[in-house]
């Protein structure tokens, strides 16, 4: 598939014979013309509401999922219902209403809870799916739910069930011992194929998702980094060629063009060319070109999350953030598999989980420690710095600091990695002042280091990353919240509005929507209660 970098992609049409499989004599993804869902809104103290609203959100073609039976528009025959699943269900009883059989609800609760007794991951199966299931919408899940249903409905085999794979596909036997271990090939694959069915099928549901994993439901799906990944012997399928491969990087040159200006839109086409990639991977012998086609999935996977990051959609990033660990795992592009646990960290501070963000961070330092980069380990120590300053930890903070400067002095020119490389002086610095903006919270003398680094970063920005500029007002804004000096926060303030940019608000909106809570305390200050007025006026235009 090509797609010109002028203009948004279009997605071709494509056949669904993956390993779950739908129904449908086409099995083909329909194009639909879709609204973009606004992601959840955060409402700061004094009442304005930050995120784009639904007349903000832009129509966009994405790929979705669907069957003739959810469209409506019949090309082929209705799909067959799956009557022994039902039958198998209903004759199991119910564990909350005597005397009748299990929900779909029921069930998929206790698939979950099979799942995590035996392979200690997290999944997120609901009634809605097992309504896909029995309405033959979905005909063959993937393994791990299989393995699950027949465990808990007390089945011998898929046929029991009434599961039966495609005919022009056989799933590929998994190594002995792994399974469908989501740090094999296949499982990798399965794994990302899944959460884009998931969420193209439900997408109004996977935005609404806000809550975030946390604790070993987090870190423990990332464990497996640590090992070698397995499932390469078992694979005999069609290679890939220099054409295919070069056209899929420059389809990944485009959405991350997408990423880069801020954009809102297509995170439906990521999430579809995402699932295409993954279907072509399948069986593909282990080499050089194969592996660049992986790490070529875990770029659009991290921008997938990203998107979902913004849209407000947490739980949905994280998934996405995890695959785009295994993706570049499989790549043997351990360097982007830190950046990608990087924004997971990322993620857990902004949730306000420190200590999941540390640890999180030092997996990743952990697994880097004899390849990492001097630009990586500089980024890893930013990281292992914001944790350190949410905990209030100011020596801690420092030695990190002082890690993350000495590494980007050992820097060497163009020998960083495409993903490292815009972690430039400015970038650095304004970072450092970010998170020293954090520590001063909880010492105040840690301010005045605040203000020099962001000072240092605004001097060097350059001006062709406006987004940067404002973001980098704008902290510096809320440092002299801290410092008590709520004019000279204000006049900052007023430099980064016109940056602001209505289309593609993203992060920019949100730290405007902090600063607002934070300003509240000087409400009783003119330029502070005019500031706010401009802010709410800017969301409501």
């Amino acid at each position: 598939m090509t797609m010109s970098a002028a203009a948004p992609p279009t997605v071709a049409d494509h056949h669904n014979d993956g390993e779950e499989h739908r129904a449908g004599d086409s099995d083909q993804f329909h194009v639909l013309d879709d609204r973009a869902e606004p992601g959840r809104p955060r409402r700061s103290a004094g009442g304005a509401v930050w995120g784009r609203s639904g007349q903000q959100a832009s129509r966009q073609r994405s790929r979705t999922y669907t069957s003739e039976a959810e469209t409506g528009r019949r090309s082929g025959p209705m799909p067959e219902p799956n009557h022994r699943l039902r039958t198998a269900r209903e004759r199991c009883p119910s564990s909350v209403t005597p005397g009748q059989g299990m929900s779909r609800s029921e069930l998929a609760e206790g698939v979950n809870a099979w799942l995590w007794a035996t392979t200690s991951r997290r999944y997120d199966l609901d009634g809605h799916h097992i309504a896909k299931y029995e309405r033959g919408v979905v005909r063959f899940p993937i393994g791990p739910y299989r393995a699950a249903l027949q465990a808990v409905l007390g089945a011998a085999s898929d046929a029991e069930l009434g599961f039966t794979a495609s005919p022009r596909r056989t799933p590929s036997p998994a190594p002995a011992g792994r399974s469908d271990c989501p740090w094999s090939t296949d499982g990798v694959l399965a794994a990302v194929e899944e959460t884009a069915r998931s969420e193209v099928l439900n997408r109004r549901d996977a935005l609404r998702s806000g809550a975030v994993a946390a604790g070993i439901g987090l870190l423990g799906p990332l464990q497996g980094w640590l090992e070698p990944m397995a499932g390469w012997s078992a694979r005999a399928g069609a290679a890939l060629s220099v054409a295919e491969v070069e056209a899929i990087e420059q389809v990944v040159v485009v959405f991350r063009g997408w990423r880069s200006v801020g954009s809102g839109l297509g995170r439906g086409a990521v999430v579809g060319q995402l699932a295409d990639v993954t279907d072509r991977l399948h069986g593909t012998p282990d080499g050089d070109l194969t592996r660049r086609v992986y790490l070529a999935a875990a770029e659009l996977a991290k921008i997938a999350g990203s998107m979902a990051f913004d849209a407000g959609a947490h739980r949905l990033a994280q998934e996405h953030y995890v695959h785009a660990v295994q993706l570049a795992k499989a790549a043997c592009a351990d360097s982007f598999a830190a950046v990608a646990i990087a924004a997971l960290a990322r993620q857990s501070y902004d949730a306000g989980e420190a200590g999941d963000g540390l640890e999180l961070v030092q997996l990743a330092q952990h697994g880097t420690r004899r390849t990492g980069t001097p630009g990586l380990r500089a980024m890893l120590a930013t990281r292992e710095a914001w944790g350190y300053a949410q905990q209030g930890r100011v020596y801690a903070f420092h030695r990190a600091v002082g890690a993350a400067e000495d590494a980007f002095a050992e820097q060497l020119a163009n020998t960083e990695p495409r993903w490292l490389r815009g972690l430039d002086d400015a970038e650095l610095a304004g970072t450092i002042g970010a998170r020293f903006r954090d520590l001063s919270r909880h010492d105040p003398t840690q301010a005045v280091h605040a203000e020099a680094y962001i000072g240092r970063a605004l001097d060097h920005r350059s001006p062709d990353r406006p987004r940067n500029r404002a973001m980098d007002l704008v902290g510096l804004a809320r440092v002299y919240l801290l410092t008590g000096e709520p004019d000279r926060a204000c006049a900052l303030v007023g430099d980064a509005l016109p940056l602001f940019d209505h289309r593609h608000p993203g992060r920019l909106a949100r730290k405007l929507g902090d600063f607002d809570r934070e300003a509240i305390r000087y409400a009783d200050v003119p330029a502070v209660r005019e500031t706010q007025t401009r802010l709410r006026d800017l969301v409501s235009a």
